[in-house]
């Protein structure tokens, strides 16, 4: 049994953004005297997924990039457009070489320990953490635990993006290993939002994914159907499976964030971190991990960090559109890639956009879905 501690800051939780947080720390000597405990009932070690994010300038996960592409395509039933991605770089991290690196930074740091355990319970008013190993007290605990049984979404919109992607290996060259297909919609909707995402890492080896936007989950089968029939359809049809891969993320604007105090701060995807309108996290991980630590250095409340600004506004929106599209979501992407600069559109995405940048892209859209779900939300008093 491990008996009762005190550390300056405990992390519930070692996926994505408790080890994004973990290695912004190791990585700054500010925090070489503070004690830091990080708790995880699992022992993350295997690539049970695929972390893709676009960046227009080195960051610390530069070292553990597998792969990154210069150019990227967009299609649809009608539509197909193929770019450059300059100035940004599509990447990709597999999770297993994520785990690896970053849970070694942490044993030879000398401030920090690595606790497998299940967490019990935390209790925010004495800043404790309850575990199967003992009980852990800390000045600010930050915690990544989501568990939406306990999310009354109400008002807020709920999506959900679930996947199944294989990664094959073809006999032949069957990809372009310097471009990725970001969404093609080009697949029966089946009154969904469904596409495939495609990451080729080499000429005849490829990760080809089938996404779906919607409320419901469908079964394991209809996945790998629909997976196998689109690339008989691309006349690939001799390969072997290397790997599988599986997820599920919430796509809502509801507002974690609002529960977070000075002592108390939920991370990644249980703090609302997830991107509403794409389901990206750890884009957003990295530039709110970097807020954090900016606060934590300048001695800031943490509960003073607001992360409702106009994007989660239109993120807002932008699902209330999707979810009253009726499965004619797809024409939403199409019309956004149709009708500008693809560039223009990810940083857009990306949170870097101007408000005139941002005019006229609404005005490149049907305005007329958007004003109506803006005037349905207002009339609701729902934003």
């Amino acid at each position: 049994m491990i008996s009762k501690n005190k550390y300056d800051y405990i992390i519930c939780g070692a996926g994505a953004s408790g080890l994004l947080l973990s290695y912004s720390i190791i990585n700054d000597d500010f925090f070489n005297d503070k004690k830091i405990l990080i708790i995880e009932k699992d022992k993350k070690i295997q690539n049970d997924k695929t972390f893709g994010f676009w960046e227009s300038k080195e960051s610390l996960l530069d070292e553990l990039v597998f792969k990154e592409w210069e150019y990227a395509e967009f299609k649809d039933s009608k539509f197909h457009n193929s770019f450059l991605l300059k100035p940004f770089k599509y990447k990709m991290i597999k999770s297993s070489k994520f785990y690896s690196h970053i849970g070694e930074k942490i044993s030879k740091a000398s401030n920090f320990t690595y606790l497998n355990s299940n967490i019990k319970s935390i209790d925010q008013e004495n800043k404790l953490v309850k575990t199967d190993n003992g009980e852990f007290q800390s000045s600010i605990i930050f915690s990544s635990i989501y568990d939406d049984q306990k999310v009354k979404f109400k008002k807020y919109p709920l999506l959900k993006q679930h996947f199944i992607g294989w990664t094959i290996e073809t006999k032949n060259e069957s990809f372009d290993d310097n471009k990725i297909t970001f969404m093609d919609f080009s697949v029966d909707q089946k009154n969904e939002i469904r596409f495939m995402y495609i990451l080729p890492f080499s000429k005849n080896k490829a990760l080809v994914e089938y996404t779906l936007f919607s409320k419901s989950i469908i079964s394991d089968n209809e996945y790998e159907n629909e997976i196998q029939n689109y690339l008989k359809e691309k006349n690939i049809t001799d390969y072997t499976i290397l790997d599988k891969e599986k997820g599920l993320i919430p796509m809502t604007c509801y507002p974690f964030f609002q529960k977070n105090t000075d002592n108390y701060f939920k991370i990644g995807t249980a703090g609302g971190w997830t991107k509403p309108s794409t389901g990206y996290t750890v884009k957003n991980s990295i530039d709110k991990i970097d807020l954090i630590i900016n606060y934590l250095k300048k001695g800031k409340p943490l509960s003073k960090i607001n992360f409702k600004n106009r994007f989660w506004y239109y993120d807002l929106i932008f699902l209330d559109v999707l979810i009253d599209s009726k499965g004619e979501g797809s024409k939403v992407f199409s019309d956004l890639f149709k009708n500008n600069d693809p560039i223009k559109i990810f940083k857009f995405l990306d949170e870097k956009t101007s408000l005139g940048e941002e005019l006229s892209i609404f005005l490149s859209v049907n305005i007329i879905t958007f004003v109506k779900s803006l005037m349905k939300r207002i009339s609701n008093l729902s934003i």
